[in-house]
C-alpha cells in the first residue's frame, strides 16, 4: 500500500465518520496543512502524524 491509497483511505473514513478536515486535523493534533498533504499522498509525513490521524479514526495499518 502506497501514501496515495492510504490518503484516499482516510479521505473515506473521515467522510464516513461525517468530520471536515479542520475537524480531523484538531482532533488528531495536527496541523490541517499537514492533513491535506496525507490525504493527497504527498509529501513525506511523519510517523507520529500518520499514527495520530489513523488512531484518531479507529484505523491501523498492517506490517508484515
Amino acid at each position: 500500500m502506497d501514501l496515495i491509497e492510504i490518503g484516499k483511505h482516510i479521505r473515506e473514513r473521515r467522510k464516513e465518520l461525517g468530520l471536515d478536515q479542520a475537524t480531523l486535523a484538531t482532533l488528531a493534533g495536527i496541523g490541517i496543512n499537514a492533513l491535506v498533504r496525507l490525504e493527497r499522498g504527498s509529501g513525506n509525513p511523519r510517523f507520529d502524524v500518520l499514527f495520530n490521524v489513523l488512531k484518531t479514526l479507529g484505523l491501523s495499518i498492517h506490517i508484515q
